[in-house]
């Protein structure tokens, strides 16, 4: 029967051992693999967020020089004018009650706009001139434009946002603020009348962020298959996230960030000096996907592997132990049966078989011999 065949028998060890090391080295390699997936996967999230970081770095400091400059303009076209004082009462579209004017020297700047437009003609961007009314500070001349195009002249300085605790302390401020829903890179100084005492007013000077280039690089990042790189704003709000990979809506995007379900790895990044917030994250399932077909090709490697050793233990045992024992084995039977003139080329092995050839051949020299004797008598 098959089950106590010598070849079996011989292979069914090797089998064995083989398994047992393929499977060991199988689950080695699976789970160094699995670690692997997992550092690539980190590394690629902090590669995309370095970069990102580096890129809003760069644009800042790049625009805070513009910015700088357009103020030092400003402020010098300004003092040719004359000292700022309060002047007063103006009445400005869309405010029900007026606000103080402002005059450099004798000059009123209140709903004129030949400073500012001079000043952004020769360094582009924006500038403002801020009146203070109260406690709030009030556009009266501007080329800050609203959504539909005109000038937001009557509107305040946002009284939640980082400059007006600065400007109440006299305190200038340079950085990235939110202006009517768009981020500019900024600069405001406190207008102080000559005597002293509170600030009367705010010279500005920003630049409306160009983050085309920002939006390219976001819009082209991927982390594994499903996840992404997203941008958001002092708000809150989603303003640019990877177009590419399975997650790309950003009603998805939005509630991923802000649920944080458990099966996501999710990073979050304050991006200094903006304000924004920068989210790199991915599924886990990406990682366990990307790991179970590693796992798979290095389990169908092993298996090939496997079938390769065995076939080639097969062979060798063939040709190195079964078939000279095979042979024997036929000698043997011939010899039983009278029949001793067989060449027995096994006798010249050095192994265990060679002494089984060579006992065999004594034993059918010995058989020939006393049947020669025995046909002479």
């Amino acid at each position: 029967m098959l089950r106590h065949s010598l070849r079996v028998r011989l292979l069914l060890p090797v089998l064995a051992l083989v398994l047992l090391a393929t499977v060991a080295v199988t689950v080695v390699l699976a789970t160094v693999e699995a670690g692997r997936v997992r550092r690539d996967a980190t590394i690629a999230m902090d590669r995309e967020t370095s970069a990102l970081q580096s890129l809003l770095a760069v644009t800042r400091t790049v625009m805070l020089d513009r910015v700088h400059d357009g103020m030092r303009l400003l402020q010098s076209q300004a003092a040719a004018l004359g000292a700022p004082h309060p002047g007063g009462p103006l009445a400005l579209p869309g405010r029900s009650q007026p606000v103080n004017d402002l005059l450099l020297g004798n000059t009123p700047q209140g709903d004129r706009f030949a400073l500012v437009d001079s000043v952004t003609s020769i360094m582009d961007g924006t500038a403002t001139i801020f009146s203070r009314s109260g406690d709030e500070f009030v556009r009266i001349a501007t080329n800050v434009r609203r959504e539909d195009g005109s000038r937001a002249i009557g509107t305040v300085l946002d009284p939640q946002g980082p400059v007006i605790e600065r400007i109440r302390r006299n305190e200038s401020y340079y950085g990235v603020v939110d202006i009517l829903g768009n981020p500019y890179v900024t600069g405001y100084e406190p207008i102080v009348p000559t005597d002293g005492g509170r600030a009367i007013g705010i010279w500005y000077v920003g630049y409306k962020t160009d983050l085309k280039a920002l939006d390219r690089v976001i819009g082209n990042s991927r982390l594994l298959d499903s996840g992404f790189v997203a941008l958001f704003d002092a708000r809150g709000t989603l303003r640019f996230h990877s177009r590419t990979g399975a997650t790309t809506r950003p009603a998805d995007i939005d509630r991923i960030v802000k649920e944080r379900p458990g099966d996501w790895v999710i990073r979050s990044q304050a991006v200094p000096g903006w304000g924004f917030t920068l989210v790199a994250a991915y599924p886990a399932s990406d990682v366990n996907g990307a790991i179970v077909r590693q796992s798979a090709w290095i389990v169908a490697i092993g298996l090939l592997v496997c079938a390769l050793l065995l076939g080639l233990q097969s062979a060798l045992i063939w040709v190195r132990v079964l078939k000279p024992v095979q042979h024997l084995t036929d000698v043997a039977e011939e010899l039983s049966r009278g029949r001793w003139s067989h060449t027995i080329a096994e006798v010249d092995l050095h192994d265990e078989i060679g002494t089984l050839a060579r006992a065999i051949t004594r034993l059918a020299n010995s058989v020939r011999l006393a049947m020669d004797r025995l046909g002479k008598r």
